[in-house]
């Protein structure tokens, strides 16, 4: 025998009366009885306790409850209670906030008649990670409404069992609870060890949606394109990269334009000759009509006329000798600034250094550090709906579900419902924080368009539906460790949510967290890992 298996056999020598094998309906005050064998048959019987299994020998019929509040989910298993002698309780406390074992804490397990504590039985600890095993000792017969309360630090939660019978003898006591719906057996220990949730069934706010393709864009009023001006190559002064951050007027690189194709020096000579010559006639004009505006002797708009064709040469003469030493040192120096119009990050740099450009072509792109928009193109036959938009949900790369609204600080910037004559779509344009949904522009992926306000819904998980053998399932816990598998109907999905028309019903549990494992657990694989011994 294992170590693991010994201790196991231990914890049922301490529990000295025997518990029935575990599974029974969920809800207040419901269990099951077991049989005198303990199991519920095919591999869930008295053999199990040397395997690693949950069977309790011999012991007799146990009472069995499931119940939850809204951080807790109690499933208990005790014999039947009898006047002046102990029934051991072995209570299988989880947290619903993780779904793991409570693994400290106290446990008090009240009588009451009326309003009257009749008794109270504490243990302050578990005795196993997430079992607390509290003997119960009455001093009475009769009927008495059973709690069991739990606290650990903030946690506080009080399960209501409902009416429970303490008999006058051993031979007198009896068990009457129905068995649960379902033939799956689905172990806590199993359930702690690996992921599982389970969730209510219950009526939830929901919106229908419609499909749409998404493709992640810088914001209008907060991105920019910077295009070539002209054919040219990168000067290496100065470049920004991928990544950076530039305020508005920051220089991001140099282009320096390329000389005409039927251009050789010898023109580029006589162009810088005769830019130097009208340079020196203008300086000359300038000069000689200042002393004769001095004297009186022209108009001031003569001497305006001058001046200003004086910064015109100057111009030309520094265009031509910026060419002349850009074809004799290779223009390192040289260049025309590209500069961003709005401030925020580079996110795209289509030019090395050397490298040459046309005039038009797309070299730097600048977009928003804290904002996107996406872009939903929406299929022809849904445009009647744009207008109504009033959000969208998508999954991202983790396969999480991101919603895009109001509530999370999204907000549909445009919507057109005119059709594309190319693409055939409608459009929709919406506005969020970029650590909220996908930030990499260009990025295309399937979204959903919400189409309409929220009603309520009969809503689970998504998560909680399995496809097996092509038919749409889920693993509805009637017990703490029981469970039934229920075809569905589904409806409209939202987010995280489906909709269920039909296979299950308000109140219900399924299981919203490795339902795949409790399928394993159905065909009997082992992957799923050990059950426990009392």
């Amino acid at each position: 025998m294992s170590t693991e298996h010994f201790a196991r056999a231990l914890l049922l020598a301490v529990l000295a009366v025997g518990l029935t094998a575990c599974g029974e309906p969920a809800g207040g005050g419901h269990g099951h009885a077991h049989g005198p064998g303990g199991g519920h048959g095919d591999g869930h019987g008295g053999e199990a306790h040397g395997e690693g299994g949950h069977g309790h020998g011999d012991a007799g019929p146990a009472l069995v409850f499931t119940d939850y509040t809204d951080t807790t989910e109690l499933f208990v298993e005790f014999p039947p209670l009898v006047a002046g002698e102990t029934s051991r309780f072995a209570a299988h406390v989880t947290r619903l906030a993780d779904s793991a074992p409570l693994d400290s804490g106290r446990m008090d397990v009240i009588l009451k008649r009326g309003e009257r504590t009749a008794a109270r039985f504490r243990v302050r600890e578990p005795a196993r990670t997430g079992i607390f095993t509290p003997g119960v000792k009455p001093r009475e017969a009769g009927q008495f409404r059973l709690l069991v309360e739990v606290q650990d630090g903030d946690l506080q939660a009080t399960h209501d069992l409902g009416m429970v019978t303490v008999y006058p003898s051993a031979t007198e006591a009896e068990v009457t609870q129905p068995e649960p719906e379902g033939d799956i057996t689905y172990l806590k220990e199993q359930q702690w060890n690996n992921p599982f949730a389970s969730a209510e069934v219950r009526q939830r706010p929901m919106r229908p949606s419609v499909p749409a393709f998404a493709t992640v864009e810088a914001p209008a009023d907060a991105g920019a394109e910077i295009r070539a001006p002209s054919d040219g190559y990168f000067s290496h002064a100065g470049q920004a990269r991928a990544g950076d951050t530039v305020e508005a007027g920051a220089v991001l690189g140099y282009l320096v334009p390329r000389l005409g194709g039927e251009t050789d020096f010898g023109q580029l000579l006589v162009s810088l000759e005769r830019s130097r010559s009208q340079l020196a006639l203008a300086q000359r004009d300038v000069k000689r009509l200042t002393r004769l505006y001095e004297q009186g002797a022209v108009a001031e708009r003569r001497l305006l006329e001058a001046r200003e064709k004086l910064e015109v040469a100057k111009a030309e003469f520094a265009a031509a000798e910026a060419r002349v030493e850009q074809y004799q040192r290779g223009g390192a120096e040289a260049g025309i600034a590209l500069r961003t119009p709005v401030a925020g990050e580079v996110v795209e740099f289509n030019a090395r250094p050397g490298a040459f450009v046309r005039a038009g072509e797309r070299v730097f792109r600048i977009a928003s550090r804290d904002r996107r928009w996406l872009e939903l193109a929406v299929p022809e036959r849904f445009a009647a709906e744009v207008p109504a938009a009033t959000g969208a949900w998508l999954e991202n790369a983790a396969g999480e579900t991101v919603v895009l609204d109001e509530a999370t600080g999204a907000r549909v910037v445009q919507t057109s419902s005119a059709v594309d004559p190319q693409t055939r779509t409608a459009s929709v344009t919406i506005e969020y924080p970029i650590g909220l949904g996908p930030a990499i522009l260009g990025a295309r992926l399937p979204a959903h368009l919400f189409t309409a306000v929220a009603e309520p819904r009969l809503a689970i998980p998504r998560s909680a539906v399995i496809d097996d053998g092509g038919r749409t399932v889920v693993y509805v816990q009637t017990g703490g460790e029981t469970f039934a598998r229920r075809p569905v109907e589904l409806g409209i999905v939202d987010g995280e949510l489906v909709e269920v028309l039909g296979g299950v019903t308000a109140g219900e549990r399924v299981a919203s967290r490795g339902a795949y494992f409790v399928k394993l657990a159905a065909t009997g694989g082992e992957e799923v890992g050990h059950g426990h011994a009392h």
